[in-house]
């Protein structure tokens, strides 16, 4: 059953995909710029009928969709029009083009630390993050649960655009200073003492706190890590079970007896925390001491991340908002010589005299807001961390050229797609005997997956000698790489190639020299923005059976979406939230700027700070997450492959579609055991989205009335949904754009050609005017090429043209034949033509022949 061809549904099922929306009909909107001036001219073409109360009758669209539709594309014309008036300059950015030229844009390397937890090490060619977004960066390339597995992959952005009502940058902070010299070790009132304290216990806070307590008490056994006899690593404070109260501005930790307690976690700007492994987690208190905290349920290990990850966000939300100023340490900015060396890695902004250190043993100036580049310069001396024992000179210092300060209108702010590899080798000589370590690329091609193999080559090479060099050889080494040389298509060449049955011409093969051997590179040239890497779309559909369908509408709705994978490696989680992506992309755009295909609780602070209706996908492996259903519409559960509807969401009113997909469903399920590839499964959940989308804008053929009638009055629901998010509108800009930029003036071809494919009886005027109406617009090899794109593979490729041969009328079949011939000319026409069926291709040939002899004569 095809995607425009679907079963009237029968289903009650209830679901939260059943909005109650409003906004934008289907127009032709005439744009016109005179003199700098633009005017829009809009005329509404919807034959769609409504009763007096704007209640749609059976088979068509609401007056509120139509309104909507119609609103939306006016405001598209408009927008095309202004950014073509300012020289063309907006259009490449909003249809997320990039101006770089390189291949990769960062390199960049992070590792884990026993005490200061994960951290970034390098940011080559020069740092894109900074203070707080530094963190945040490092948690993006350390996954949780990385210590289990011996490597992992994950996936991360940077450079996003900034949504509407919301920012995805961390709160401009203060650091604290952090002391964890040796020689302090004097008590504090607010920590845990020096493990050599007798019976290893800590000084005693007299009194509980005056505040009431907000939430029920939990039992641990809580640790402290010993700085000054690195054998003994953490150590128990007790041989007892320790209570954990919980306050809403701290955290009391203490005998569950006596009522005395030792330890208090405040809030305040440096409060972190990592879980080490399942049930045991590491805190930073205030006096930068590290706290282990050992739960035996993972129900209290819950309730006690969820209050930390509480006050951590409102200590973000009070720096932003300048409430802490009275409660934090002031600080103001260091004044730096850009040449000074200092311990672990500092980052200096010669603009701002600002040093931002991210070692424990020097006193820190302020933080940067912004995730996006700043001028700064990256310097390391010494180091000492947990996988290295013997204390290394790194290779380059600040005065190293190929560190040098970037000017800002140099520095990429194109979005990024980041592929992180993650190493976890065992070493007995070390604290927890093995050393973690990440390294990422980050690049503005979507094609990540193609890094896999230098990655993994250069950090076996970084574990043997760990130097900035090793990076810098990567770098270099990748972008030797001369990208003009490579492919670029636009969308309608990206189209043609998907098409074609040569799997050759989907990517462009050519070598990188590293390590002194040439490696190949198969470089795909077809992959749309929204489409990154290689995962997976017949796994997803694998894990999830029919409830994908679930997710699906959920992506295409703008739905709050979380994959939740406990115990599953990060590359796992991945595949799963980048193949739901793709399953709408193309035709839509914008899903990558929702996607966090790999986060944990620290990263919920940037989350949070997203209006709702930006519809994030994230994926996830803390189950806290699950508790949490604030955060969430739909929650998949990959242990399980149960997909869950948010409570607060399921209406009585019955979703109509649900019978439509899964008619649906069994055409993708018959096709995945017919062993089709995932090429065509990904097509057909694509294809199904434009279906979806084209009936939204009234622009979907049907066999007749009664297959459109069943078929709007099953979507309508999800078609109300779409048009309220901003892929609707994202698509409508590109859909004006399209038409100032078509290389065919005649914009009735594409629903000229959905005609002869899906009509069952056309009037043989109707089909002569068609055939001629091609023939007038396709003379040229970019109007040829933009032809094709609109008869891909999927729908038969130019059979719904090619079948007007066997036409009974003489003038239909010569005007078919003299399409053809015209397509034939050209090595992209002649390529679909030699992949007609035998019947058409003989038909063509003889009718081609009887014309030959015809005008001979």
């Amino acid at each position: 059953m095809t995607s425009n061809g679907r079963s009237s549904p029968s289903s009650t099922s209830q679901s939260p995909l059943s909005p109650n929306l409003s906004q934008p009909n289907i127009t032709v909107v005439n744009t016109t710029s005179v003199g700098g001036s633009i005017t829009t001219t809009t005329t509404a073409t919807s034959t769609t009928s409504t009763t007096n109360n704007g209640t749609p009758i059976q088979g068509t669209l609401s007056t509120s969709v139509i309104n909507t539709v119609n609103a939306a594309t006016a405001a598209a014309a408009v927008a095309v029009a202004t950014a073509a008036a300012n020289n063309g300059n907006q259009l490449s950015l909003l249809n997320g083009g990039s101006k770089s030229k390189k291949l990769v844009e960062f390199i960049l390397l992070a590792e884990f630390d026993i005490l200061q937890g994960s951290k970034v090490k390098y940011q080559y060619p020069y740092p894109i993050a900074t203070g707080e977004m530094e963190l945040m960066l490092s948690e993006y390339m350390l996954p949780d649960g990385a210590h289990k597995r011996n490597d992992d992959w994950t996936v991360f952005f940077l450079n996003r655009p900034v949504p509407e009502g919301g920012a995805l940058t961390a709160s401009k902070s203060p650091e604290k200073s952090k002391n964890n010299n040796n020689n302090n070790n004097s008590s504090s009132s607010s920590s845990p003492s020096s493990p050599n304290n007798q019976n290893n216990k800590s000084p005693q806070i007299d009194s509980k706190s005056s505040e009431k307590q907000i939430s029920s008490p939990v039992e641990a056994f809580i640790y402290s890590f010993s700085e000054t006899d690195e054998e003994k690593g953490w150590v128990m404070l007790d041989s007892e079970k320790l209570k954990v109260e919980f306050y809403q501005s701290h955290i009391l930790i203490g005998s569950p007896t006596s009522g005395v307690f030792s330890t208090k976690i405040e809030k305040h700007a440096d409060l972190e925390f990592t879980q080490l492994e399942p049930l045991f987690d590491c805190v930073l208190t205030d006096s930068s001491t590290a706290l282990g905290i050992r739960f035996l349920e993972l129900s209290e290990e819950k309730i006690f991340l969820e209050h930390l990850t509480r006050m951590i966000s409102e200590v973000q939300a009070e720096q932003q908002n300048g409430s802490n100023k009275s409660e934090s340490p002031e600080t103001s900015p260091t004044t730096t010589n850009p040449s000074t060396t200092t311990e672990e890695n500092t980052t200096i902004d010669p603009t701002t005299n600002t040093s931002t250190n991210t070692n424990t043993n020097t006193t820190t100036a302020t933080t940067t807001e912004n995730i996006q580049p700043t001028n700064t310069t990256t310097t390391t001396t010494t180091t000492t961390t947990e996988g290295e024992n013997n204390t290394t000179k790194d290779s380059k210092d600040s005065k190293d050229p190929s560190i040098s300060e970037t000017p800002e209108d140099q520095k990429c702010k194109d979005f990024l797609y980041c592929l992180s590899f993650m190493n976890n080798q065992k070493d007995d000589t070390v604290k927890r005997g093995a050393v973690v370590k990440s390294m990422a690329i980050c690049t503005t091609h979507p094609f990540i997956s193609i890094f896999k193999p230098f990655i993994v080559l250069a950090m076996q090479k970084y574990f043997s000698n760990p130097s900035l060099d090793v990076i810098v050889e990567l770098y270099n080494s990748l972008n030797s790489l001369d990208m003009t040389t490579v492919p670029q298509l636009n969308d309608i060449q990206k189209h043609i190639l998907r098409s074609s049955p040569d799997r050759n011409k989907h990517i462009h093969a050519t070598t990188i020299t590293y390590l002194g051997n040439k490696m190949p590179l198969y470089i795909p040239i077809t992959y749309f923005p929204d489409e990154v890497g290689d995962y997976k779309v017949i796994g997803l559909v694998q894990k999830f059976g029919n409830d994908v369908m679930k997710i699906f509408n959920g992506v295409l709705s703008q739905k709050r979406i979380i994959f939740l994978g406990y115990g599953c490696g990060a590359d796992e989680i991945c595949n799963y939230v980048l193949a739901a992506c793709s399953m709408v992309c193309p035709p839509l755009k914008g899903t990558r700027e929702r996607c966090f295909p790999n986060i944990n609780l620290h990263h919920q602070i940037l989350i949070d700070k997203l209006p709702p209706s930006t519809g994030v996908i994230l994926g996830v492996s803390n189950p806290v997450f699950e508790e949490r259903s604030e955060w969430w519409d739909i929650l998949c559960n990959i242990g399980t492959g149960k997909v869950i509807l948010n409570p607060s969401l399921v209406t009585e009113i019955p979703d109509k579609f649900q019978q439509y997909d899964n008619d649906f469903m069994a055409e993708v399920n018959y096709n995945i055991s017919a062993h089709y590839g995932e090429d065509k499964i990904k097509s057909l959940f694509q294809e199904y989205t434009q279906h979806i989308v084209d009936m939204a804008l009234d622009e979907e053929e049907f066999l007749d009335d009664q297959q459109r009638q069943l078929a709007i009055d099953a979507n309508h629901q999800r078609i109300e949904a779409w048009t309220k998010t901003k892929t609707f509108s994202t698509y409508l800009f590109d859909k004006e754009n399209t038409k100032r930029t078509s290389a065919i003036r005649d914009h009735t071809i594409l629903s000229s050609i959905r005609k002869l494919r899906k009509k069952k009886h056309i009037p043989e005027k109707e089909v002569l005017k068609i055939y001629h109406s091609f023939l007038n617009s396709i003379k040229t090899e970019e109007q040829v090429t933009e032809f094709l794109s609109y008869l891909p593979k999927s729908h038969g490729g130019l059979f719904p043209v090619a079948v007007g041969l066997f036409h009974k009328s003489d003038e239909v079949r010569y005007a078919t034949c003299q399409l053809l011939r015209i397509l034939d000319k050209f090595q992209s026409g002649n390529a679909f033509i030699s992949g007609l069926n035998p019947f058409l291709k003989t038909s063509y040939e003889r009718t081609l022949r009887i014309q030959e002899l015809l005008q001979s004569k």
